[in-house]
Parts: C-alpha cells; structure tokens; sequence
C-alpha cells in the first residue's frame, strides 16, 4: 500500500445498521481513501481473506458462530501480520485491555467513535504493526542467519579482518529485514535533521551529565499510572490534568514540566510510564521535540500532544515510535485514558521484542564460532599424534615411550574437547533436569583429588584438602553431574597454577547450603573477564587449550540444583571458583 492507493479495510460486522454506521464515518478526502468491503461472519470473513488482500481487519466480537475475545484471536492465529481493529457495543475496558496485550491495535466502542478518530485508529494500526511485524520477522531471520559473525570468540570485539564486517552487514541486508526503527541513533539524527542535531549531544551532556538522584523505583501500592506532561501552556496543562482526572478507576501521577530540557531532567530522575509532550516548546520546535526525546528515552512510551491537526505529521511521527498522536480540542476523557493505557501496553510488546532480539543476537554471536574453533582445537590435538605416529611406522622414532605417552596425552585431549562438545549440546538443546538421590560430597572430592595427584605432582603443584566438619551434612544431587563439577574445576586449578604452586580444596557448611571452593596459586584472571568467565565457547586467555564450554557446563548444572556458582580473582595471585548447593 502507498500513500495514494486506498486503505482496503474488511469490516466483519453481522448487524446491517452498525455496519452502515461505519460506512457513514469512514470520510471522504483527497488525502486518504479508503475501500471498505464487508463480511457478515466469521467463516464469510476468513473466506474473504483466502481471496482478496486488505490492509486491515474490523471486527465486531459477537458474530453469529463466534463471541468474546475468541472472534479476535481467530483472526489473529491465522493472520498474525495483519492488524486488528476490535468494535463492540460494549464499554469493556479489561476486555480491550486484554485483546491490545493479545495483539489487537486498537478496540473502538460503537456509538463513541467519530470520524476523525476511526480514521486515525486505522492509519496509525497500519504503522505500528508494521513496526510489529518486522521485528518479529527480524528475530525469526537472525535464528536461521548462516555463516561465520567475525565476533571473537575470547575479547568479544568485531573483527574487521579480510573485510569480514562489511561481508556481514551486506549479507544481512540482502537476506534479512533487520532494519530497527525504534531507536533513532545520532548518526542519523545529525543526516535526517542536521538542523536539530547540534542541540541533542550539548544538551545531552548539560542535562544528563548532572549528578542526579537514583531513579525511583519502589513498589507503588496504588498502582498509579506516572504520567510526564511536558507542556508550556499552562491553561492546555490544567486541561490535560482535569481531562484525566474525570476518568473513574484511572489512578494517575501527573508531573508538569513547560520546558523539554526540564522534562529529560526528569526523565533522568525519575520512572514514568507515559510522556505527553507537546510538539512546539520554548526550547524546542516542531518534530524535533519528538525526536530529541525519544532518542534520549527509546523504551518510554510518547504521545504527542499538538494543537494542530496534521495528518502526515501523525503518521510520520507515528512511523518514528511515537505511540499515539492526540489533537488538543479533540481528546476527551475516554479516549486520552484508552490512549495512555494502549500506548503502555504497545510499548511494552515492542521492548519485549527488541530484548528478544537483543538476546538472540547475542546467542548467536557466541555460536557462531563453535565450529571454527572446535575444528581448531581437535586439530591441535591430533595433528602432533598423527605426526608422531608417521614417524613410529617409519622407524624414525628416538624414544618410543616418550611419542607413545605424547600421542596419549593428545588424544585424550581430544577426547575432554569432544566429551564438553557433546555434554553442552545436551545442555543446550533440552532442559537439564538433575537426578538426585543420596550424595556423598566428601568421598566424591577425595576420590578426585587422589586421581589428580599425579598430574599435579608431575608440575610440583601441592593439594590441600580441608573439610569444616565430620561427618558432613548429607545432600542430594546428580552424582556423575556434581562429579564433572568437581573434576573440572580442580582441573582447571591445577592447570593454571606456576610449578610449586598450591591447589587448595575447602569443604564448608555455611547456613542452609554447603559451600566448596577451589583456590589456586595461579595467574589469575583479569577484571575485564570475570563477567563472561562462565559463558559458552570463552576462554580468559589463549595460553591454555579447551573448548571454553567447561564453566559453561559446570554453571548449568549447579544451577539446576538450586546452587550458585561464581570465581574471585586477583591477576598475579590466584583464583578461587566457589560454588554452593543446598542441603537436603
């Protein structure tokens, strides 16, 4: 649909003369027209659908073999992209409120709507599922994107070598349609309004770069709905506050700001849930206003608020994330209430979204190199083997028992690297579910620390063993899960700690939980990568080979025992991972 062809609208309405009420609304303009066809039920609608296309859908919810929100949702299920408009006769705010959380863009009350309003209803529904819709084919498009993302695997930086980013970024561009509108970045603020741009970045800095109180964010018993109105004519103010004020079961918190630099203030202050700002302030006019602040604030929702009523600049502020768009002198009490609830719903939708998509792409960053680098690492491990065994069938061998253990050690290298591959595919594909029964955590340490004595032995490494009590407090748990635990953690002690270094292993009975720690002599870990110390596929340093998934297994199954697990660490001086794991 452009802006000169026709809105086609498919009005699903079984009673003749609320169906020519609509007829009657609809206007007739140079600037929006509209073809509207009608269907008098719900199978009559969805056969309608098979063979013609319509912008939108405008349904009663009493129809002769469908009633209540289900009218909706059937739609809904099979059309999931196409936009929604909810009609009925009667004034159910927790029914609309229900149908705009499942998907509805708007719910109209016959009998309530004039014309202006059904015309805004539609264009801007149009708009915002637009928007709707493109995030979620974003986040369908970005699981099934192929290819290696230059994002490394340890620091978590882009590459940009051999021009990789730029291969990306067109990849994504002709296979997707990841293209986010929700947040309009300074780049494009400075191209699009160059005028306006100087402005934002000084008055960025002057505003938010003040110390400022902790935003509040205590649980309000009441329930009130915080309501930014950024307006400088006090008598539209009053208005705006009486005009809310009449509405029953509306509870509100109205704070007034007349000038947009004092309204941010807040914003940087304070949690609101809505702001209503007007378009033409002291210190900032026309749609600048709009974008100033919903770039300094993109997951707030924003109405604006205008004395003038211009239908492309409602449309285009809507197209920009605007929620709703209201004409002073055309809003009443019903309709300024059902804007602020819907736009709250609305945004909330598409914050869930775009974190969604945030989340994905995220995963998808440290997924992406899994099979470069497991390829990498199996390498390492068996081209030395292969090397040596070459050698042995040739005779060329100097000490056989050396190459024999050699080729040993690498292949159960191999093995571990293969063995954490298969053991975080399993984590990774389905919900790990622990196995408890009866657990026996002192013999479970012991055993590994005498099975790591060799190894440890072998670098001079000294292990400690220290236990809080006896006998120690009986736990349940996964027995071979919490002995990988164990072995991986001490492992990873004794391998990053110097020669004559110390490994010490503490078992402590600690309220409710019982707490064991592994401290090591060792290099330590750096500030930078404690974060991410316990992600899949990262390794704090390239010294030491692995598949970087050990901490990640180990994280996933304390935690499905209802434990923690966490690392302190000083560069230089040592590490100590701990985990805890309550008592039965």
């Amino acid at each position: 649909m452009t802006d000169k062809e026709p809105i086609k609208v498919l009005l699903v309405e079984d009673d003749e003369g609320d169906a020519e009420l609509f007829r009657t609304l609809l206007p007739v303009r140079k600037t929006v027209s509209i073809d509207l066809k009608r269907a008098e039920s719900l199978s009559s609608a969805l056969d309608r659908l098979t063979t013609d296309t319509f912008d939108i859908i405008m349904t009663d919810l009493g129809l002769p073999e469908s009633r209540g929100i289900e009218t909706f949702l059937t739609f809904h299920a099979q059309y999931p992209d196409m936009p929604v408009i909810v009609l009925t006769g009667m004034n159910d705010e927790e029914l609309a409120l229900e149908a705009v959380k499942k998907g509805a863009q708007d719910y109209l009350v016959k009998g309530e709507v004039g014309c202006d309003m059904l015309l805004r209803s539609i264009q801007y529904s149009i708009e915002r599922q637009k928007l709707l819709t493109q995030l979620e084919r974003s986040l369908k498009e970005i699981k099934t994107l192929k290819g290696l993302i230059p994002v490394c695997a340890w620091c978590r930086k882009i590459r940009d070598d051999k021009g990789y980013w730029k291969v990306v970024e067109k990849y994504i561009e002709e296979h997707t349609d990841a293209a986010f509108t929700h947040g309009i970045c300074p780049e494009c603020i400075q191209k699009t309004y160059p005028e306006i741009f100087g402005g934002i970045a000084e008055e960025t800095t002057e505003i938010l770069g003040r110390h400022v109180e902790p935003i509040v964010d205590q649980e309000d018993v009441s329930k009130k709905i915080r309501v930014l109105l950024i307006e400088d004519n006090e008598s539209d103010a009053e208005l705006i506050r009486e005009i809310v004020s009449e509405a029953k079961d509306f509870q509100s918190e109205i704070e007034h700001s007349s000038r947009l630099s004092s309204g941010i203030a807040l914003l940087g202050k304070k949690r609101f849930d809505v702001v209503l700002t007007d378009l033409e302030l002291p210190d900032s006019q026309g749609f600048g206003t709009f974008i100033k602040t919903h770039s300094l604030c993109p997951d707030i929702p924003i109405i604006v608020l205008t004395g003038l009523s211009d239908e492309n600049l409602a449309v285009e502020a809507v197209r920009s994330g605007a929620q709703d768009y209201l004409v002073k002198g055309q809003v009443d009490s019903a309709s300024l209430v059902k804007a602020i609830r819907y736009s709250i719903e609305r945004q909330r939708l598409l914050t869930e979204l775009e974190s969604k998509l945030k989340e994905i792409s995220k995963l998808e960053r440290e997924r992406k190199n899994l099979l470069s680098m497991f390829a990498h690492d199996i390498k390492n491990a068996l081209v030395p083997s292969i090397g040596f065994l070459t050698r042995l069938l040739l005779g060329r061998t100097e000490n056989l028992t050396d190459d024999l253990t050699t080729i040993r050690d690498e292949l159960m290298t191999a093995e571990r690297l293969l063995a954490n591959f298969i053991n975080f595919s399993r984590f990774d594909s389905e919900k790990y579910r622990a196995i408890k029964k009866a657990f026996n955590i002192e013999a479970a340490i012991r055993q590994q620390v005498e099975s790591s004595r060799t190894k440890a032995e072998q670098k001079k490494i000294r292990i400690e063993y220290v236990l809080s009590e006896q006998p120690f407090p009986a736990i349940m748990a996964d027995e071979g899960m919490l002995q990988r635990v164990i072995a991986n953690l001490l492992d990873n002690a004794i391998k990053y700690t110097s020669p004559e270094g110390t490994v010490t292993v503490k078992v402590m009975n600690v309220g409710n939980d019982v707490l064991v720690k592994f401290q090591d002599t060792g290099i330590g870990i750096s500030n930078e990568h404690i974060p991410y110390i316990f992600d899949a596929f990262y390794r704090a340093t390239d010294e030491q080979r692995g598949s970087g998934l050990g901490l990640s297994i180990a994280r996933t199954i304390i935690e499905a025992h209802g434990g923690e697990i966490w690392v302190e660490s000083t560069p230089g001086e040592g590490s100590t991972f701990s985990f805890t794991l309550p008592k039965s």
